[in-house]
């Protein structure tokens, strides 16, 4: 691993861990004073409010009516993926693949703790317009679905560069096969010509 890498693994390792305790304390800050509101809930505009919601799904509360057998799955799934993005993210070859998985494994291990000491999730963001409610979700939620956006992007971005670079390749290949064809066509030429001349 090369220098550059080695300091970006490092520094995605701090920033995991200043996503976890982002998530942390913004769940504790929220379980602590929403209980106190009545019906559970602080409005902020008139599209976002901040709920006080355990979610026993996945994100976005997806998945909560298995909740009598999930949680025991879920931990144990989520451990493995959280792992598995770990190594992903020491091969990683790129600081946009560093940042995403980053962001990804800092708001799964937010989620994860949630489940192993509380035996759910805590969400409380939840945004709705006239008769639209989108899924309660939390700030860890935020920070698995930017990461996947970073990851995207830098897949793609990678990809054309790697491209380009194929094209590049290419290119010179056929400019260096015509210019040796060219010596070889003038090589012949001048062998003609000094048979002639002898």
């Amino acid at each position: 691993m090369s220098l550059l890498l080695y300091l970006t693994f490092a520094r995605s390792s701090r920033i995991i861990i200043t996503l976890v305790i982002i998530d942390q304390l913004s769940k504790w800050w929220f379980i602590d004073n929403l209980r106190w509101k009545p019906g559970l809930m602080l409005k902020v505009t008139s599209f976002l409010n901040m709920v006080y919601t355990w979610n026993y799904g996945i994100s976005f509360g997806l998945m909560r009516e298995y909740y009598q057998y999930s949680n025991a799955i879920f931990l144990i799934t989520n451990t493995i993926i959280v792992c598995y993005l770990y190594y992903l993210m020491i091969r990683s070859k790129t600081i946009g693949s560093f940042a995403g998985y980053s962001f990804v494994i800092g708001g799964s291990v937010g989620n994860l703790i949630d489940r192993f000491f509380r035996g759910a999730v805590f969400d409380f963001i939840h945004f709705h317009y006239q008769n639209y409610s989108f899924p309660v979700f939390n700030l860890a939620d935020c920070f698995i679905t930017i990461g996947v956006i970073i990851l995207i992007e830098d897949y793609y971005r990678t990809k054309k560069v790697i491209e380009e670079k194929a094209k590049g390749n290419y290119d010179n290949a056929q400019i260096e096969a015509m210019a040796e064809k060219i010596r070889n066509t003038d090589k012949g030429g001048n062998d003609k010509i000094d048979s002639l001349q002898n």
